[in-house]
């Protein structure tokens, strides 16, 4: 057949569908690109045997494509329909409908032929993965360079071979990964990926993991430096070989992880470092890629911190070689042994090392009892400030100092820093109230036109009155401690020679590069002029006139007489002579300046608004101060200044504004980008330190962290039990009543025997040099022997002593699931335990002694719970009888948490003997807290308080229990009972057999 003839036939064809004249466009537009019309004929058949209406549809499409992409592809794109019919007619006719506006898009002739290509080379195996290809292919070819394309795509082929879904998500994300990734690492991307497969519950493949890695993973990588995302991508698949789920954390996190680090150095020895480990313990490696980062911030930035690290790393590593466990609490900083590596590598001071020495020497100038805390921040961060809380009880000055090159200097910071907060209690600081600013309040209203605040109950509060309250608030803290300073310096000369030394050093101008405004530039010369700088030293000569007049108004505080009040009142009149000062200097002509220039003051700097004031940031030795935490403050807002756990001032958070700036997450998504970790190191370096002693957890609860010792370790896990405190569940008091009816005559017996121990109020002591009364006798004796030529004795007196029983007891009772089996006469054995305490109640208010009634349970090591059923400063009452009555088992029983507990609360007792008595139904157990682990830290924890000056002496009611008891009880006095029936009659006996 003729070429003519062809042409004619596929014009026929297509005029059925586009009518006579689009048809003969069409054709003679194919014979322009030299596209065969036989073979288009050829395939439209083709087309039309699979589905008439499937070819009507790319007859239909074809002028589309023309106008949009060119007929020069034709070819490639029916014979791709033809595939796609051939497998799902729908997905056909999506194609035809869709591709030409799809083709239209890629430019270029050859990157369409490449996506028709590899959209067949798709549509062999699946269909619709090839028309999801097909769909995403216009970013892939503007993404991607022309002649890498095909490489891209034939990894996409093969990933459909194992997975069809894992492959179409790969391809979805080309666009997104090619930009961040080179083509070189893509392989080692895929094969991290692919090790996140894992079996479901039938035992078939689950690649979700994967999928999420492939959906996430580009824009993690994207948020970390370009040369480091082959070493993450690398450490990653190590971390993944073993676990995914360690290979997924990793991931997620290493971007702040990263950040955290100083230099691109420290980063690349970090990765190095980590794929090393992960090699060995991808355990061990995840925990030195959390903390490793944590501790190059502290290690800082001297020539010497590179080897120091590589030491601290060395020494993990030969943990490692010996006991993996081991090596997972050494990187982790979760172990005291780790925790002393980690001191031996830091390069500064930590707080715990001169904690006592600082106490004692803050007591010494304040005269009072005062608590040294430790201030927290977050690694990387400038190093947290001192403050002093409001009640004048803690002082809580910075984890790590190294601020200096010397350890003494360093040293000696600290106790100028804690001098400076002792100065603010001591001189009144503190102590101020603002209805002694009443008049100033109406004054600044007055003023400033602004109706009286609502609520003025702080210093923030009055400063949030003026137009600039950054401004007003930085003033004050610059006369306030000056103020504080001055008389520090006249009632300690030791002092001054230390604070101008650190003043100089700590205290510098910010830079005038950074365009001051005239306002951020005089309170920076007021700053230095308060530290003992002289005039001409500390302002530029453009504003000496102006800095000199205000530096006048200051000198009233430094006076002896000057109080806190005097500084409030100065910083006003100092604020509204500055803004005097700056409204003049806008209404004079500006003439050009060359000192202007010189002291890096932008144009119309004089005219700027509130909020282009930027608050003194470099008060550092001077501690901080925050306005809102005077004159008034609530115990929460304290504890978290303290703890370093708040926001900062108002005017940084947009208190009383309404604004609040947002946090940042940390929790999110197991891909999500990375999350803030905790310093734990910098939580364990504060641990010798005095700490606020519990932390509130809403409502009357109250937390405490306490170690745990590791027998495989031979060492405590550090902080690891967190231990929660309540007052126990109240009940009915029938249990209380019940007993005491049913065991009348017993309760009779014991309160008369026990009060028999009770000692006689008064001791009569003869012979005595002094007393109440004379002694007889020895008047007679000395009388007869001077008689004889002798002196004779002068103890002639009576003297009646006090005598009391100084005994405290706290009593810690099981109540773990266990204790809800039943005996052979029904009861339960808690049942048991509520009868013994009511009797042991009744014995111990005889006798006098205080004492203290708990109960223990819980799940995991971080929710541990102990409920107070009966505190030391609590009376026996109804309020006593409905806690034990509402005791019921509840969950497990780690035994070394709890008694751990249990001494720090006998601690607080100033008592000549203190007594722990714990009555158990079992050996403990805990989920992974059983067998010898638990048995060993439960050995520890007696063993401890012991050496505290306490008595354990454990009651336990398992009859099996000789088995283990000896073992974890051999330390310490111990009893058996195997009838738990006799417990109530025999526990008043055992401790009346303590108590004397």
């Amino acid at each position: 057949m003729s070429s003519g003839d062809i042409q004619e036939q596929l014009t026929n064809r297509l005029a059925d569908e586009l009518g006579p004249a689009v048809a003969a466009g069409l054709v003679g537009q194919l014979e322009t690109l030299a596209v065969q019309p036989g073979q288009v004929l050829e395939l439209l058949e083709e087309l039309e045997g699979v589905s008439a209406k499937v070819a009507r549809a790319a007859i239909s499409a074809l002028p589309e494509l023309d106008r949009r992409a060119g007929c020069l592809q034709v070819l490639s794109w029916l014979d791709l329909g033809v595939v796609l019919a051939e497998a799902s007619g729908a997905t056909a006719l999506k194609y035809f409908k869709d591709s030409p506006l799809i083709l239209g898009v890629i430019a270029d002739s050859n990157h369409q032929r490449s996506v028709l290509a590899v959209g067949l080379e798709l549509a062999e195996c699946d269909a619709n993965v090839s028309w999801e290809y097909l769909k995403t292919s216009p970013p892939i070819v503007t993404a991607v360079p022309a002649d890498l394309v095909p490489r891209w795509l034939e990894m996409g082929v093969e990933l459909t071979q194992t997975d069809l879904v894992v492959g179409l998500e790969y391809i979805r994300q080309i666009p997104l990964l090619a930009p961040v990734l080179p083509w070189e690492a893509v392989r080692d991307w895929l094969a991290f990926g692919l090790k996140l497969i894992a079996p479901n519950a039938f035992g078939k493949p689950d690649y979700l993991g994967t999928i999420e890695f492939l959906r996430t993973s580009p824009a993690i990588l994207g948020d970390i430096e370009a040369p480091l995302r082959s070493h993450v991508i690398s450490v990653g698949s190590q971390l993944a070989s073993h676990t995914p789920a360690t290979g997924i954390a990793w991931l997620a996190e290493s971007p702040v992880l990263l950040r955290a680090l100083p230099s691109s150095p420290w980063r690349v020895k970090l990765l190095q470092y980590g794929g090393l480990l992960a090699e060995q313990d991808p355990e061990a490696a995840l925990a030195y890629l959390r903390r490793g980062s944590e501790l190059v911030s502290l290690l800082g930035e001297e020539s010497s911190a590179f080897g120091r690290f590589e030491t601290w790393f060395r020494a993990g590593m030969e943990v490692l070689s010996y006991s993996p466990e081991g090596a997972r609490a050494y990187f982790s900083a979760e172990s005291r042994k780790a925790l002393s590596s980690v001191e031996d590598a830091l390069s500064g001071v930590p707080l715990k090392h001169v904690a006592r020495r600082v106490k004692l020497f803050v007591q010494g100038l304040c005269g009072s009892e005062v608590a040294i805390a430790a201030r927290t921040h977050t690694a990387g961060e400038p190093t947290a400030r001192a403050v002093v809380s409001a009640d004048g009880k803690t002082i809580a000055l910075p984890t790590l100092l190294r601020h200096f090159p010397t350890a003494q200097e360093n040293e000696r910071l600290f106790l100028i820093m804690a001098a400076h907060e002792a100065g603010h209690l001591e001189f009144g600081t503190y102590q101020l109230r603002i209805e002694q600013l009443a008049d100033l309040v109406a004054t600044v209203c007055h003023r400033y036109h602004r109706s009286m605040p609502a609520t003025l109950d702080t210093l923030g509060d009055l400063f949030r009155v003026y137009p600039q309250p950054r401004l007003v608030k930085d003033l004050w803290a610059v006369l306030e401690d000056a103020r504080v300073e001055y008389l520090l310096q006249a009632q300690y000369p030791g002092l001054r020679g230390d604070l101008a030394q650190f003043a100089a050093d700590t205290i510098a101008a910010r830079d005038p590069a950074h365009a001051l405004t005239v306002r951020e530039l005089v309170v920076d010369c007021l700053l230095r002029l308060s530290t003992g700088a002289s005039l001409s030293s500390a302002v530029p000569h453009a504003l000496i006139e102006e800095v000199s007049l205000l530096w006048k108004l200051c000198q009233s505080v430094l006076t002896a007489s000057a109080t806190a009040v005097d500084a409030v009142r100065t910083a006003d009149e100092v604020y509204r002579r500055l803004e005097e000062l700056v409204a003049t200097a806008a209404r004079t002509p500006a003439e050009p300046s060359t000192d202007a220039s010189e002291i890096g003051m932008r144009p119309g700097a004089s005219e700027e608004r509130a909020d282009a004031y930027r608050p003194v940031e470099n008060l550092f030795y001077r501690g901080e101060m925050n306005a809102d935490l005077v004159a008034g403050q609530t115990e929460q807002q304290e504890h978290a200044r303290i703890t370093g756990q708040g926001e900062g001032s108002a005017e940084q958070t947009g208190a009383g504004t309404g604004a609040r700036r947002e946090q940042p997450s940390q929790d999110g998504d197991a891909l999500g980008g990375g999350r803030s970790l905790p310093s734990v190191v910098e939580e364990l370096l504060a641990l010798d330190v005095d700490a606020w002693p519990l932390e509130a957890d809403g409502g009357d609860e109250q937390v405490r962290r306490y170690p745990e010792w590791d027998y495989r370790l031979q060492d405590h896990r550090m902080k690891w039990c967190r231990v929660v405190e309540r007052a126990a569940t109240r009940g009915s008091d029938e249990c209380v009543s019940g007993t005491l009816t049913a065991h009348r005559s017993t309760v009779r017996l014991l309160r008369r025997f026990f009060e028999g121990l009770r000692p006689p109020a008064f001791r009569r002591l003869a012979g005595r040099p002094d007393g109440e009364e004379l002694d007889i006798d020895a008047v007679v004796r000395r009388a007869a022997q001077q008689r004889a030529g002798f002196e004779g004795s002068d103890r002639i007196y009576i003297r009646h002593e006090k005598t009391e029983r100084d005994v405290a007891v706290l009593f810690l009772v099981d109540i773990s699931g266990s204790t809800g089996r039943q005996l052979d006469g029904g009861r339960r054995v808690i049942d048991v335990e509520k009868e013994s305490l009511v009797l042991l109640c009744e014995a111990l208010d005889a006798v006098g002694d205080r004492y203290a009634l708990y109960a223990y349970s819980g799940q995991g090591r971080g929710a541990v719970e102990i409920q107070t059923i009966k505190g030391f400063d609590e009376r026996l009452g109804t309020t006593t009888a409905q806690r034990l009555g509402g005791l019921s088992p509840r969950q497990q029983n780690r035994d070394g948490a709890a008694i751990r507990h249990a001494a720090a609360t006998l601690r607080q007792q100033d008592a000549k003997t203190r007594l722990l008595v714990l009555l158990s139904d079992g050996r403990p157990l805990d989920g992974e807290y059983k067998d010898e682990y638990a048995l060993e830290d439960t050995k520890a924890a007696l063993r401890e308080a012991r050496r505290e000056g306490i008595h354990p002496f454990c009651v336990t009611i398992d009859r099996n229990a000789d088995g283990y008891v000896r073992r974890m009880y051999g330390d310490v006095e111990y009893t058996v009972i195997d009838r738990v029936e006799s417990l109530p009659i025999r526990l008043p006996r055992i401790y009346q057999r303590l108590a004397t």
